[in-house]
C-alpha cells in the first residue's frame, strides 16, 4: 500500500522528502521560491490580472501544505451564509478530478450531480455536507462565479483553498494557521511545508488558528504574538475540530460516539495531517493500536483493502475507523473480518467577535 506506515502520526510528505538528499531539496526550494515571489510580484504590479466577479467572494486558505482544515471551515461558513438567507455557492478547484480542467457543477444545491472521480472527494463531501448550497469545481473560478450568478442569482461564493488563487478578487480573505505546527519549519516547498513565504500572512483579512484543541496556553500566546507581528491589522480567532458523528460503513447506520471508548482499533486516513485524525479519535477514548497514514487524496485499490483486512486479522482487532472523506472513495466496501466505522468532524468557532464580524460583512446582523 503506497504511503503505508506502522507508526501513529506518520507524515507521508515528510517521509517522502527525507529520502532525497538535502542539497537537492535546498536547490528545488530556491527555484520554487523564485517562482512564487515572481508570481506575487506580477500580481501586485497588475501584470497578471485579478478579476472582480459579480458576486461577493469569501476565501478560505492556508500557507502550508495540508492539515489546516480548509474544507470543513468552508462548510461551516457556507452553512452560516445559507442560514442567514444569503444565496451562496462553494467553488473548489476539485483536486484530482477528471472535470477540473473544464469545470462542472457537482451539486445544484438540491441534488448531487457528480462523483468523487469527477470532482474530487472534498467537493463531493461539501455537496453532501451543505445541502441547499451549489458546489462547483474547476480551475477557472471566475467563470464558475459567473455561472453561479447567472444560474442561481448567487450573492456570495466561498472559495475552498483560495488564498493562492489570486486570479479572483475577494471581499474577505480568511487564512487558516494550524496552532500545533503554525508555519511548518519556515521553509518553502519542498524543503519545508510553506506554499508561500511567511511574510505573505499580511495579505489575510482574518486569521483563524485551527486545531486549538491541540494547543496549550503558552503556545497560543506565543503564536498570537508572532502572527500579530506579521499581520498587525488582521484579527485573530481560534477554531476547534470536534468529533460529531460516527456511522457504520457502508450502511450509514448511526453509531454513538461513545461506542469507541476503550475500543482497540485500526485507524487509516488519506489526509494532509493524519495526526489530527488520531488526536480526534483519542478525544473520544478510542485506543489506536495501529494508524495507517496514507498520502493526501489517496485512491484506494483492492490491494489497499486487502492490507487493511490482513492487518486487522493479524492484530485480532474487529474495528477499523476512517474519515468521511476517505469513506466516499471506499464506496460499498465491507471489510472481511472487521467492521468499518466512519468518523465525522465539524468546526467550532466559539468567539462571538468572529460571528459579529461576519454579520457586519454580509449586512445580516442578528
Amino acid at each position: 500500500m503506497e504511503g503505508y506506515k506502522r507508526e501513529a502520526g506518520g507524515d507521508y510528505l515528510g517521509n517522502l522528502f527525507r529520502r532525497i538528499p538535502r542539497p537537492f531539496l535546498e536547490g528545488a526550494s530556491l527555484v520554487y521560491g523564485f517562482g512564487v515571489r515572481t508570481r506575487l510580484f506580477l500580481y501586485r504590479k497588475r501584470v497578471l490580472p485579478s478579476r472582480r466577479a459579480p458576486v461577493k467572494v469569501l476565501s478560505i486558505g492556508n500557507l502550508t501544505v495540508g492539515g489546516s482544515g480548509k474544507t470543513p471551515h468552508a462548510a461551516l461558513l457556507a452553512r452560516y451564509l445559507r442560514d442567514k438567507g444569503v444565496r451562496t455557492a462553494i467553488l473548489s478547484r476539485g483536486y484530482g478530478g477528471t472535470k477540473t480542467k473544464k469545470g462542472a457543477v457537482l451539486s445544484d444545491g438540491r441534488s448531487v450531480l457528480g462523483t468523487w472521480e469527477e470532482g474530487g472527494e472534498e467537493p463531493l463531501w461539501l455537496a453532501k455536507e451543505v445541502p441547499g448550497v451549489p458546489v462547483l469545481v474547476g480551475r477557472d473560478r471566475f467563470r464558475s462565479a459567473l455561472y453561479c450568478r447567472q444560474t442561481w442569482q448567487t450573492e456570495w461564493v466561498v472559495l475552498d483553498d483560495g488564498f493562492q488563487h489570486l486570479q479572483l478578487q475577494r471581499d474577505l480573505d480568511i487564512l487558516l494557521i494550524p496552532a500545533d505546527k503554525p508555519l511548518g519549519n519556515n521553509r518553502l516547498l519542498p524543503l519545508g511545508t510553506l506554499r508561500e513565504p511567511v511574510e505573505e500572512v499580511k495579505r489575510a483579512d482574518v486569521i483563524l488558528l485551527t486545531h486549538m484543541e491541540r494547543s496549550g496556553p503558552d503556545l497560543n500566546k506565543g503564536l498570537r504574538e508572532t502572527i500579530g507581528r506579521l499581520a498587525p491589522y488582521a484579527p485573530i480567532y481560534a477554531s476547534f475540530h470536534r468529533p460529531v458523528r460516527l456511522t457504520a460503513h457502508p450502511s450509514g447506520n448511526k453509531v454513538p460516539l461513545s461506542f469507541l471508548k476503550d475500543k482497540p482499533i485500526v485507524a487509516f486516513c488519506g489526509l494532509g495531517d493524519p495526526g489530527s485524525f488520531a488526536h480526534t479519535l483519542g478525544e473520544i477514548g478510542a485506543k489506536i493500536i495501529r494508524l495507517v497514514p496514507l498520502a493526501d487524496h489517496h485512491r484506494y485499490r483492492g490491494k489497499d483493502k486487502a492490507v487493511l483486512e490482513n492487518l486487522c486479522r493479524e492484530l485480532k482487532i474487529p474495528w477499523m475507523v476512517t474519515t468521511e472523506k476517505d469513506a466516499l472513495k471506499l464506496e460499498d466496501w465491507k471489510p472481511k473480518g472487521a467492521e468499518l466505522l466512519v468518523l465525522g468532524i465539524a468546526i467550532e468557532i466559539p468567539d462571538k467577535g468572529f460571528w459579529e464580524l461576519m454579520d457586519r460583512l454580509i449586512g445580516r446582523e442578528a
